[in-house]
């Protein structure tokens, strides 16, 4: 046999066995293979593995990556932590211990004078205690102010440690001094 000189058709002939030659490469392809008898041996060879060979399914790849959702970048999910009783007993005693503080401020403020309310309680002149709930009516308006600055002074949130609080109860001596 001899050696074909044509190494850009034997390159062709799986193309020509594949039908992917267009219609003027596939014609020169096939005149040449007429004339050549080790190209027409080597396009019998293959068309013997090819029919001899089991053909897995074809895998189309183009569809398989079309089907494969763009990419997104994963974001960290943050949760916020979560409370615990403790913290929420803390903050709402620090809360109570506020309220309490700005009553009592309001009634170290003013000089206490007792006075008989129709109501039958003893009760200082002058106080319109919002710490008994009774409303910010009877303020002054230098009260007002003086009420709204000290509020803007007290921290919402607890100290890191809790400091120990002391309890001063001065209702006895309030109460002795109006017998």
């Amino acid at each position: 046999m001899n050696k074909c000189a044509e190494l850009e058709i034997q390159e062709m002939l799986p193309d020509l066995l594949h039908r992917r030659l267009d219609s003027g490469a596939r014609g020169r392809v096939e005149i040449h293979v007429a004339g050549c008898a080790e190209c027409a041996e080597n396009l019998k060879i293959l068309r013997t593995v090819k029919s001899a060979a089991v053909f897995i399914p074809s895998i189309d790849v183009d569809r398989v990556v079309q089907q494969i959702p763009p990419y997104r970048p994963i974001a960290p999910v943050t949760q916020a932590p979560a409370r615990s009783r403790v913290v929420s007993w803390l903050v709402a005693a620090s809360l109570a211990v506020v309220t309490l503080g700005g009553g009592s401020l309001l009634m170290v403020q003013q000089k206490p004078s007792f006075t008989q309310s129709g109501t039958g309680s003893a009760l200082p002149s002058g106080t319109h205690s919002l710490a008994l709930g009774t409303g910010v009516d009877g303020l002054s308006d230098n009260n007002l102010r003086q009420l709204m600055t000290d509020m803007n002074s007290f921290d919402a949130l607890p100290a890191a440690e809790v400091e120990p609080v002391l309890s001063v109860d001065n209702t006895d001596s309030l109460v002795q001094g109006t017998r």
